[in-house]
């Protein structure tokens, strides 16, 4: 079992940092031509930067441990904001 001080698919409130992650807040995901899947466009720096995660556990999640879920997250794909979204939630 996965600690809840550390977010995970199985954290009670995944949907919740998935769902902020996606929205304005994190990586916004915008369709430009509305229902034209070929015009989505969001914002993330790439690489192993995880700003947008980081802002959002840390406003939204003060109990969650940072460096231990992003640990989480490289070890399911997630390496930087747009790659959690992509990646760790298929599991």
């Amino acid at each position: 079992m996965i600690a809840t001080n550390v977010m995970t698919i199985d954290h009670p409130r995944w949907r919740e940092f998935y769902q902020l992650l996606e929205g304005p807040e994190g990586c916004n995901f915008q369709e430009k031509v509305p229902g034209d899947c070929e015009s989505v466009t969001w914002k993330c720096a790439g690489g192993k930067d995880k700003s947008l995660a980081r802002a959002i556990l840390a406003k939204h999640f003060p109990d969650v441990d940072i460096e231990k879920s992003f640990e989480y997250f490289e070890e399911h794909g997630g390496y930087c904001d747009c790659e959690i979204l992509f990646n760790v939630n298929r599991q």
